[in-house]
């Protein structure tokens, strides 16, 4: 007999399902760390299977912050979501 969370687990390892699931709670974590105002400049979140966060963003101003604040991009939203899913950010 094992858990169910640990059957789970294994489904979605077996049907490759786990990073898009990673990415549906970073998307969403996305929102609720960063808030509205950034969410609306957002164009496009997408995260590879590799950890690698993809970030479109409307504005330069908003791109060039962000740019230098990618450590803290990461550790904000790994906080939040209470593990280890993004491991590095680019910003487009």
């Amino acid at each position: 007999m094992q858990p169910l969370s640990a059957v789970i687990d294994k489904f979605l390892v077996l049907n490759r399902m786990h990073s898009k699931l990673d990415e549906v709670e970073v998307v969403l974590a996305w929102k609720e760390v960063f808030g509205d105002v950034i969410h609306k400049k957002t164009r496009h979140l997408m995260l590879q299977q590799d950890g690698t966060l993809l970030i479109s963003l409307n504005s330069g101003p908003l791109k060039e912050e962000f740019n230098h604040e990618k450590a803290k991009i990461i550790a904000m939203l790994n906080d939040h979501l209470k593990k280890d899913i993004v491991k590095k950010v680019r910003i487009r």
